[in-house]
């Protein structure tokens, strides 16, 4: 099994975008460069921001301006862009605020990252290498679908303080320092 450094090596770095209000962008990094070079099939000539791109900025936007208390549940919608035969990049938007101490949005950063191919844990057998009762199994399998604890409290039907005192007892079973850590040694 890899070791946490040797799977954190293997990720490629995400495309950053910088935007500013009113949607021009700022800043890219040389791996945003290459996925929407790649994307429009220009690899030396300019390229441009794809509309997915910019539909999810304003829709960003619209939230923080109609309820700036939502963010926290918009993000767990991620949009996805094709890049031609290769895999596809989840596309995650954040408000960037001032530093005067008003906490106002002044810019966007969208970050483009690459989904892998799902890999499928064996939880029996993670069950046994880890020593992980079967509700804690089930909670590992949940955490490897994504599911946060409200989710996975729901799904089981316990409550989200026992889904956090279960995850405390896998990460010490399995000496895993995060939940991203925990999927990673399950790969």
């Amino acid at each position: 099994m890899d070791t946490l450094s040797e799977i954190l090596k293997k990720r490629s770095p995400p495309g950053v975008l910088i935007f500013d209000l009113n949607d021009r962008l700022l800043y890219s990094n040389q791996e945003a460069y290459v996925i929407l070079a790649a994307r429009s099939g220009k690899e030396t000539e300019a390229w441009s921001v794809p509309d997915e791109i910019f539909q999810l900025c304003r829709q960003l936007k619209g939230v923080y301006d109609t309820q700036p208390d939502a963010m926290q549940e918009k993000a767990s919608h991620y949009p996805i862009l094709s890049v031609g035969s290769g895999l596809p990049y989840a596309l995650r938007a954040l408000l960037l605020g001032d530093h005067g101490g008003q906490g106002n949005p002044t810019h966007i950063m969208v970050l483009l990252e690459r989904i892998i191919e799902r890999h499928e844990v064996d939880i029996n057998k993670a069950r046994q290498e880890f020593q992980l009762s079967k509700r804690e199994g089930e909670v590992v399998m949940h955490i490897c679908q994504g599911l946060g604890n409200r989710e996975i409290a729901e799904t089981l039907f316990i409550s989200e303080y026992t889904v956090k005192d279960h995850i405390k007892n896998i990460m010490r079973k399995m000496k895993a320092g995060s939940r991203n850590e925990i999927v990673a040694l399950l790969k």
